[in-house]
């Protein structure tokens, strides 16, 4: 995810669960995966709930850890 880890920090703003969801759909799609699973733990949880509510084709199943760890204001 951008900014955390070993990942620089984004250049850009706007990169918010949502938007990393859909990076990650097109990065697999763009590596040529026709089918994929997802795992997060963490802010990951987050993101791979979120991938689970776009849908993206490919998307076959999620993994998720810690996944009560975050509170979530829309």
């Amino acid at each position: 995810m951008p900014g955390y880890s070993f990942s620089g920090m984004p250049t850009t703003t706007g990169w918010n669960p949502e938007r990393m969801a859909r990076a990650w759909a097109v990065l697999m799609e763009r590596l040529g995966y026709t089918k994929y699973v997802a795992q997060g733990g963490d802010w990951g949880s987050i993101v791979v709930d979120l991938m689970a509510l776009q849908q993206p084709e490919g998307l076959v199943g999620i993994h998720r850890s810690r996944p009560a760890t975050h509170c979530r204001q829309t």
